[in-house]
């Protein structure tokens, strides 16, 4: 998980960042961590979509599991589908555990999908094996994307197993990375104007 999202919790999430309603957002990731038992029993878990980039899926998805991880004791495991895909690549032991823990984790957060640049053979095989491993285990999933599930350019063996098990949250197109920046930036630029 990223170092910054490490402590993320549901407090975490400041919802003013998005001018528009969210309760259907917050409501669908409410029902994942007070129910996780049911999603788990189905192996069903959550994809977070929105175009814009930086507009706080990321952040979400590793408060959602952190907030999962406190009431549960499950292996939780993060990993971006660009570093998934360089796991793959690596191929010494070091390696091998870590993608074992990574397809075998009780819940996993797998960032960026659609983000691969490549469509190669073995990299189509390295995420179908993935997924597949998951789905076929009801091991739940939280995915975050600036693809929409139905448009996925990928094997349609992974992106039927995504829409088969992923309830789809859809995040307001609004950066909010952008918005904390300058937030912090206003706040610093005030720090040090008074020393």
């Amino acid at each position: 998980m990223p170092l910054e999202y490490v402590y993320c919790t549901g407090k975490s999430i400041d919802w003013s960042y998005y001018p528009e309603d969210t309760t259907a957002q917050k409501n669908i990731i409410n029902a994942f961590v007070i129910n996780f038992p049911m999603f788990q029993r189905e192996g069903r878990g959550l994809y977070f979509y929105s175009d814009t980039k930086g507009s706080g899926k990321t952040m979400i998805a590793c408060a959602v599991a952190n907030e999962v991880l406190k009431t549960h004791d499950i292996s939780v495991k993060f990993i971006s589908v660009t570093d998934y895909i360089e796991l793959v690549k690596a191929k010494d032991d070091v390696s091998r555990e870590r993608m074992q823990s990574i397809l075998e984790a009780g819940l996993l957060v797998l960032d960026d999908v659609g983000a691969q640049v490549e469509n190669k053979e073995w990299i189509i095989t390295a995420l179908f094996r993935l997924i597949d491993r998951r789905y076929a285990n009801h091991y739940p999933t939280i995915f975050t994307s600036n693809v929409r599930m139905e448009d996925l350019k990928t094997d349609l063996r992974i992106s039927d197993r995504i829409y088969a098990v992923s309830v789809p949250v859809i995040m307001p197109e609004v950066n909010v990375r952008r918005q904390i920046a300058d937030k912090h930036t206003k706040e610093f630029i005030k720090k040090v104007m008074q020393e």
